[in-house]
């Protein structure tokens, strides 16, 4: 069971991340889907001030959030469902209601929803 804002770490490469590197995700789907076999997630990425930097389709989140060690930004318009058996059991951290508030806003965005 995976909640919203919640990080996730994918047990095996998605397609998303370098080689050799744990691949995070945020589930952004609603707590209502929780008895589904999949989630809806959107991956992290290292926060790169040259590639990021103003772009409105990231959202920046801190190290702890993202449960690593450097700052991260959520990508949202990479949304992906993937079935929950290929993410580690357990949340490596969650989002600050605030990050996730931005994440909302920019999936609005994306999807051009009021």
């Amino acid at each position: 069971m995976a909640k919203r804002g919640e990080v996730l770490v994918a047990r095996r490469k998605l397609g998303f991340g370098a080689d050799g590197k744990a691949e995070h995700f945020v589930v952004v789907q609603s707590d209502q889907l929780q008895n589904l076999e999949t989630v809806l997630v959107a991956p992290l990425d290292l926060d790169d001030d040259a590639l990021y930097a103003g772009d409105p389709l990231v959202v920046h989140v801190s190290p702890k959030e993202a449960g690593a060690k450097q700052p991260h930004v959520v990508l949202g318009y990479l949304l992906s469902a993937a079935l929950l058996d290929r993410f580690e059991p357990s949340h490596v951290s969650k989002l600050s209601a605030s990050s996730m508030a931005k994440v909302d806003a920019m999936l609005r965005f994306v999807f051009d929803v009021p």
